[in-house]
């Protein structure tokens, strides 16, 4: 039998990656690398604010930073 060649495939144009702004509790605490439970409590006292969408609570990703320097200046 002969053997058979690949067909040439078009180059795929790479789309650009979108930003991801919001993310959820489990992905903030995963960042954060602590647990949903410290994260909650950090929304609960203040000290991380969050966006609702429908039923979802949102952390913003500037305000995962904010957090992050807000703690290292306290430190």
């Amino acid at each position: 039998m002969p053997r058979l060649k690949p067909l040439p495939t078009a180059p795929v144009a790479a789309t650009p990656a979108i930003k991801r702004v919001l993310v959820s509790v489990e992905e903030a605490a995963q960042a954060l690398g602590t647990g949903r439970t410290t994260v909650f409590a950090l929304i609960r006292d203040g000290q991380l604010l969050t966006v609702k969408i429908g039923k979802r609570r949102l952390v913003a990703v500037s305000e995962l930073d904010a957090f992050v320097l807000r703690r290292q200046k306290g430190a």
